[in-house]
This record gives structure tokens, sequence and C-alpha cells, in this order.
């Protein structure tokens, strides 16, 4: 009997322990030396087509924001890279998304202005200071980088406005 109890609390422990290494392996890393290389890739490819004008460029503008989507289609009618520009009262938000083969890599800048930009429409706007982040979408979860790592974050955590194709296009009525 006791010898039955200790088998089942040792294959309960181990059982526990597979799975959880099980878990850890299975977890694809983001490596950051990967993604830059498929930018780099990316950044190639995207000038050469857009020089050759086997771009298509399309402006829309947001609906409920005061902002605009500017979406880039290669000649396959497959949109290849998203800007997304939001315009708040003291901040402007720029996000880019570059839809690569099984993720999307996303940078935003956000610029904040000194004073609100209805304030005075005649002056320059100063901007205060930026920020830039970086995340990358793969499998439907956000991964920020953080210290040159990409870490794993909650969609509530990260700070761009959409997370797919699809949220963007619903943004602008398609």
């Amino acid at each position: 009997m006791k010898s039955n109890i200790k088998f089942l609390s040792l294959f309960f422990v181990l059982c526990i322990l597979i799975t959880g290494c099980m878990d850890s392996s299975f977890n694809k890393k983001i490596n950051i030396n990967n993604i830059k290389s498929d930018i780099s890739g990316f950044y190639k490819k995207f000038s050469t087509d857009y020089l050759d004008e086997e771009i298509t460029v399309v402006n829309k503008d947001i609906i409920g924001w005061d902002g605009e989507v500017v979406k880039y289609i290669d000649t396959n009618n497959k949109v290849s890279r998203c800007t997304v520009i939001i315009y708040g009262e003291d901040e402007k938000s720029t996000s880019e998304y570059y839809f690569i083969d099984g993720y999307i890599y996303v940078t935003t800048l956000k610029e904040y202005y000194t004073y609100p930009i209805y304030y005075s429409y005649n002056r320059p706007i100063d901007i205060m200071y930026r920020t830039f982040d970086e995340a990358v979408i793969y499998d439907g979860i956000i991964y920020e980088l953080v210290n040159g790592e990409f870490i794993k974050k909650n969609i509530e955590d990260i700070k761009i406005p959409y997370t797919s194709l699809q949220e963007i296009n619903e943004a602008t009525g398609e």
C-alpha cells in the first residue's frame, strides 16, 4: 500500500515536470537576430518593388478617430505594410505594421507635444519628447521588445492601436 502511494506520488510529480518541460520546449522563442534579418530582407524587397511600381498605395481615414491608414499592396493584392497615424490633442502616434511570413512586426513612434494643437494653429508644434516601441505579433500573441529581447505581453499592456490586419480593415470600414 505504501509503495503504491509512493509510486503514484512520484508518477504525479513526474507528470507535472514533464508537462512543464514540454510546454516550455514547444514555445517558439522569438530571436531578435532572426527578426532583424527578416526586416532587412523585407525592406530590400519592398524598396525594389516600390521603385519598380509594383506597390499600390491606398489611403483611408480611420472611422471615429482623427487619423488615417496608408496601405501598401503588392502585385498579388496582398497588404505587405500598413502605416497607422492617429492624432490626439497633445500627441501623434505613428504605427508601422510589416506583414512578414508568419508574423507581424510593429513599430510605434509617439510624439508628445508641449501644448495641445488647438491651442495655437499659427505656431509650429514643438515636440516635448518621443517614445519608440517595437513588437511582434506571432500566432495571436504579442511580444514587446524589452532590453533587446522579445517578452510576451498581454494585449491590455501593449501600446499598439491594432493587433491584426482585420482590425485595421474594420477601423477604416472595409
